[in-house]
């Protein structure tokens, strides 16, 4: 039973360090950030999914979070992007990455 807790609390641990700076809580700067890409790049669209409708995905708000807070690059963004979603991505990339700001 004490093996079960210990792989539990590990596994615990591992989830959590994996997720971006600040998707658990609400944070209002990068929370427009999202809404400015839905509104600004629509119908532009990353695999086959709208950007508007990619702003509740849990994958791309991870990776957008993790863009918008400067934990992974623009690059590194793109190449997450066209790794989960393939498709023709670049209007689309290139629209959101426009928009992060400095």
């Amino acid at each position: 039973m004490n093996a079960l807790l210990r792989f539990l609390a590990a596994s615990c641990v591992v989830v959590l360090a994996a997720c971006a700076p600040d998707s658990w809580r609400y944070a209002p700067t990068f929370n427009e950030f999202l809404r400015q890409i839905a509104r600004e790049c629509h119908p532009r669209s990353i695999g086959k999914m709208q950007i508007s409708n990619l702003t509740s995905d849990p994958f791309f708000v991870n990776q957008a979070s993790r863009l918008y807070h400067k934990t992974i690059s623009p690059g590194q963004f793109a190449a997450s992007m066209n790794a989960f979603y393939s498709g023709n991505n670049a209007a689309a990339l290139d629209c959101i990455l426009e928009r992060v700001p400095e």
